[in-house]
């Protein structure tokens, strides 16, 4: 998994217990949604290097809270930030 630069605020979240290594992979989601604006789960899960179905887990706790969602198309489900998300963007 690659070294996040820093730590989106967003990336703490409420619903769940928030371990080091979650925040990081929150965080690089976070950015690479911010640079990408629409990914794929498995596009996400190779560049960060964990399995789709972990990065998954990682997505959906995410769109609980508001900071991403879906979009579904052409037989794939994409990932973009909310405007709650973007706003984690601002934050920082």
């Amino acid at each position: 998994m690659q070294a996040p630069r820093e730590v989106n605020p967003r990336a703490f979240l409420s619903r769940i217990k928030n371990t080091s290594r979650g925040i990081k992979v929150r965080s690089a989601i976070i950015r690479m949604l911010k640079e990408r604006k629409v990914v794929s789960t498995a596009q996400i899960a190779k560049e960060i290097g964990l399995t789709p179905s972990a990065v998954r887990r990682h997505l959906k706790n995410m769109d609980a809270e508001g900071i991403v969602k879906t979009l579904r198309g052409k037989g794939k489900v994409l990932w973009t930030l909310t405007g709650l998300g973007q706003q984690a963007i601002d934050e920082i």
